[in-house]
């Protein structure tokens, strides 16, 4: 006051003093319909309920508290994400590798009618090294004749199909799931079920210290054979022999199975080289999507997400509780999941900082 030379009110509801300044500025830019606040009457007729529920977009499920209000609307509070207030945050239509290797993987084979299929039917499950091996095995016993019964897609009930058959709760959830492939295998009425124990991988790279297989995925179709008692019961054959992954020594492996002994050296050799020609087409055109996504990347100064991985990490149900395929705003617009085996060229020096590519705005 002595400083302005004016007497200074100081009012007993200060603390609304920024609630009245907002409400004249509003009164002052109110568009000529009028307000959208509610009238003294809609106010006094005002009601509402909440509910409680558990949101099911992702294993988080998050508690969500549902407000509905008497005009019809609601608000939902408790969610983490988008997904629990109702919307899908993203784009269904960027690409996403995940998906066209699983579809690669599975779908594009057809298998052979069973009256166009004179040496009967061979079961592989949908596990493990088959996200690998599939399209060679695949085109091996087509080729010879056996018509090829897949497992079904992964899911939840299907692993409840297996639980009673699972020795050890310590091991993967991927490994769990192949109980239940087998028993859905059998319940098909699918006597043979081919599923080799594969405990090295080729050398892709010259760079690569070894090429063991996990111990899981390399030796896990014994453990089936010995803890699926269903097996026995029904009197169906698990397949499950130790193979090399070279072509000489496969053949020679392969021969020696009950299941190739009566067809001859030379059926079982030419169709052992178109199955690992299909492999070798396989993970071409694998490399060439992921080019076509890399020059996508370029054009549009997107930005992409490389995931490295297990190859059944493409498996919907594996990756429930990380679905890559959807693009999040937090990204600038889009995210890419890249499989493994997409990324261009051989081998990668990470031991360096992330050098930024021709075209990109950010590194990769």
């Amino acid at each position: 006051e002595l400083s302005l030379g004016r007497d200074v009110l100081r009012l007993d509801i200060a603390g609304l003093m920024g609630a009245f300044g907002a409400a004249l500025i509003a009164r002052e830019n109110a568009p000529a319909e009028g307000s959208s606040l509610l009238s003294r009457e809609e106010l006094a007729a005002f009601k509402s309920d909440s509910t409680v529920t558990r949101c099911k977009g992702c294993s988080n499920h998050c508690l969500l508290t549902i407000s509905r209000f008497s005009d019809g609307t609601r608000f939902i509070s408790g969610n983490r994400c988008e997904k629990g207030a109702g919307h899908s945050g993203g784009r269904n239509d960027l690409p996403n590798l995940f998906d066209y290797k699983y579809k690669r993987l599975f779908q594009h084979y057809t298998p052979l009618p069973l009256d166009a299929a004179p040496r009967g039917v061979v079961g592989i499950p949908r596990v493990l090294n088959m996200y690998e091996d599939y399209p060679l095995w695949f085109t091996l016993f087509t080729r010879l004749g056996f018509r090829v019964e897949l497992s079904s897609a992964s899911s939840k009930t299907l692993y409840a199909h297996g639980m009673s058959t699972i020795p050890s709760q310590t091991v993967c959830y991927p490994a769990k799931l192949s109980h239940g492939h087998v028993m859905e295998l059998i319940g098909k009425g699918v006597r043979r079920i081919f599923y080799p124990c594969i405990a090295f991988e080729r050398q892709e790279f010259f760079t690569q210290h070894n090429r063991y297989n996990c111990p899981v995925v390399g030796g896990y179709p014994e453990l089936l054979k010995n803890n699926v008692e269903k097996l026995r019961e029904m009197g169906v054959e698990l397949i499950c022999p130790f193979l090399p992954v070279e072509l000489d020594a496969l053949l020679n492996n392969l021969l020696m199975l009950d299941l190739f002994k009566d067809i001859p050296r030379w059926e079982v050799s030419e169709a052992l080289a178109e199955a690992f020609r299909e492999k070798k087409r396989f993970k071409e055109e694998l490399k060439k999507k992921g080019e076509e996504v890399l020059d996508w990347l370029e054009k549009t100064g997107s930005m992409g997400i490389i995931l490295a991985g297990h190859p059944y990490h493409v498996d919907p149900e594996v990756r429930d509780g990380f679905r890559p395929c959807r693009t999040q705003r937090r990204f600038r617009g889009s995210s890419h999941a890249r499989p493994g085996q997409t990324a261009r060229g051989g081998s990668v020096d990470v031991s360096r900082p992330p050098v930024p590519r021709r075209g990109l705005r950010r590194p990769v």
